[in-house]
């Protein structure tokens, strides 16, 4: 055994030699990014290779020598230098057969232990103790910056938890979920709340106990969309889920607003380059998307435009065929169609000339985190626009053929925000119906027995739902049921009003409807009024809902809210200051919109019965004479809605 200095042309790969004396099959080229990175940060003068130890090495023919033990090691080296290069390498030769050879790369494989992930991730938490900033760690380990700050996050939970992993007390992903607490104290107090039932913490238990469960996916793709950084410069606070999308924000709203205005911003490009109309799909009627598109023969890629759709394509019916599939597979796949139509839309965008464009549409929306535009969309003659933005409704109008023989209806809310106070109701219900544990459980019983549609999802796909594997953290069900067998009585009950109030969606649905098929009002209606009120009142959204209707309709909720002489005065002013006026003096009267309200609904407006001073002071004959019966109303006919 000797060691030497040998040119990397003369070296060969293990499996290259006669027989082959390299081991490892599968996998030998996983990770050689992120190996070539580090050996390439370890590079000084003193070490001009970055290797740490030598390549053990044979004699192979024609002056080369194959690698028994470090083959990983040369094809990094292959990847900084190039095959060809000779650069000494650091080598040790052992004078040993082919078997021999071979059983220093079997030995070296099978005896290689991977540090536990919790050793891996403090190590890169002292890293930067030491001072290496997120970016060096990232050249030196060949990772992301997102890798990294995944890394950081994890090495920095509080001792308590990172032993209760190492010891196999809890799951990587729910480690990965405490990391949604900034601090120690709070990591533990969660902790020791959820151990107490003698369980197994499980990843959405410690989710719901941060709060970081009540951000639906719509909202969350804004986080992407906007960028976290801009949210706090608008003055949001934001938890980030390094790990996923349960992000935690202080003000929903603000992030929808963002998010419109710069949505708004595109629609007022796409107009001033000609297009007739170009709005939010969300201020549109729904199903507003699968209106008709111009006809275009071929579409004009360029580029590497269609080896990239033809690619990601392929991909995606890969994943669709696969046997078996998991999150990352949904969540690429979901990616991957989303790059085909941003390819497909620029491409389309193309295909259209000034004059075509006089005549059609654009809808914009946000998809995966990611700004879309539909390029080329006819309007149906019959299709009605939202009339709740009175100047969409002109600009669209303006480009198409006007209905005859119809009157102007009355000012209704948007689609979009009838979408988001369903969805305000549906949070609302949740929050009223957990603490009322047996309703939840008769909801729950009640909703298998019911079609799909029946505003209660009992496979647990409503809004508050997560796409996650089994509510006990386990899909399989030799695992599932010791979980729930060890649950004491009190907490299955309280899981399954957890998982009643979670499987609730009422989306598209309103409270002020006759006709109840989304099963809405039934659900909400069993709910006890004092539980429902409040929560409703703390879940309805004053500046959205003022800031989003006609000013008719802000007009009528002053009235109803505060009285008829101010709806008057405010009535003489700017929208904008109506608005304002709304937002600040109708919610702490109880007011809701008549979509929110339950059938126990205590707000205003309230009937008036106090009696005239004067009527009290009539003589008893007077009163007497007052009390004879008045003739019958005739009985109106109910108005079609």
């Amino acid at each position: 055994m000797s060691d030497l200095q040998i040119p990397l042309n003369r070296l060969k790969f293990g499996h290259e030699d006669g027989a082959g004396i390299n081991a490892r099959v599968v996998g030998r080229e996983d990770g050689i990014a992120a190996l070539a990175a580090n050996i390439f940060a370890n590079r000084s003068e003193v070490n001009p290779t970055g290797l740490i130890e030598n390549l053990i090495v044979k004699e192979a023919d024609d002056g080369f020598y194959a690698v028994a033990n470090g083959n990983r090691r040369l094809k990094a080296l292959h990847m900084i230098d190039g095959e060809n290069a000779d650069l000494p390498i650091g080598c040790t030769l052992h004078q040993v057969d082919e078997t021999k050879a071979f059983e220093y790369s079997l030995t070296t494989a099978v005896t290689a232990e991977q540090l536990h992930p919790v050793d891996q991730y403090e190590a890169f938490a002292k890293l930067e103790e030491h001072g290496k900033t997120n970016e060096e760690i990232a050249r030196q380990y060949g990772m992301s910056e997102k890798q990294v700050r995944q890394a950081l996050a994890l090495g920095r939970l509080s001792p308590k938890i990172r032993q209760a992993w190492r010891a196999g007390d809890i799951a990587a992903e729910t480690a990965r979920a405490f990391t949604l607490a900034l601090d120690h104290k709070t990591q533990d107090k969660v902790f020791e709340k959820l151990a107490k039932g003698g369980g197994r913490v499980q990843h959405w238990s410690v989710k719901r106990e941060l709060g970081a469960d009540a951000l639906d996916r719509d909202v969350a793709q804004l986080v992407e969309f906007i960028g976290a950084d801009a949210y706090r410069g608008a003055g949001g606070v934001i938890t980030e889920d390094l790990f996923g999308s349960s992000h935690i924000v202080s003000d929903e709203a603000l992030l929808k607003q963002m998010a419109r205005n710069i949505l708004t911003a595109k629609c007022e490009e796409l107009r001033a380059d000609g297009w007739a109309w170009a709005e939010l799909e969300g201020d549109l009627p729904q199903g507003a998307r699968w209106w008709p598109q111009s006809d275009i023969r071929k579409l004009p890629y360029e580029g590497d435009e269609l080896e990239r759709r033809t690619k990601a394509a392929a991909r995606v019916e890969e994943i669709d065929e696969a046997d078996e599939w998991t999150d990352t597979m949904e969540d690429e796949a979901d990616r991957l169609r989303v790059e085909i139509e941003l390819i497909d839309a620029a491409a389309r965008l193309r295909a259209f000339d000034a004059k075509k464009r006089k005549t059609l549409g654009c809808i914009v929306d946000v998809e995966e985190g990611k700004l879309t535009v539909l390029y080329g969309v006819k309007k149906p003659d019959d299709a009605k626009l939202s009339k709740g933005d009175p100047e969409t409704a002109k600009r669209v109008q303006a480009a198409l053929p006007a209905e005859k023989g119809k009157a102007a209806d009355e000012p209704e809310i948007s689609n979009a925000l009838l979408l988001r106070l369903s969805e305000q109701l549906t949070k609302a219900a949740a929050t009223a119906l957990i603490q009322d544990e047996q309703l939840a459980i008769s909801v729950l019983l009640a909703g298998f027995g019911c079609y799909d549609d029946c505003g209660v999802k009992v496979s647990i796909k409503g809004l508050a739902a997560r796409n996650e594997r089994g509510v006990l953290g386990a899909e399989e069900m030799d695992k599932a049921l010791p979980i729930a067998m060890a649950m004491k009585p009190a907490e299955r009950i309280s899981l399954l009003a957890q998982l009643a109030a979670n499987a609730l969606d009422f989306r598209g649905r309103a409270l002020d409807v006759k006709d109840d098929n989304g099963g809405a009002i039934t659900i909400c209606s069993a709910i006890d009024g004092k539980l429902f009120n409040p929560a409703m009142r703390g879940a309805f959204d004053a500046k959205d809902y003022f800031g989003g209707v006609s000013k008719r309709l802000s007009l009528k909720a002053i009235e109803e809210a505060l009285g008829a002489d101010l709806a008057r005065q405010q009535g003489k002013k700017q929208k904008a200051e109506i608005v304002a006026f709304a937002i600040e003096n109708v919610p702490p009267t109880g007011w809701l919109p008549t979509q929110l309200r339950h059938k126990g609904y205590d707000g205003p407006p309230k009937a008036k019965m106090k009696p005239a001073p004067a009527e009290a002071k009539r003589p008893a004959k007077a009163k007497a004479a007052a009390k004879k019966p008045a003739k019958k109303a005739a009985k109106k006919t109910a108005k079609k809605r």
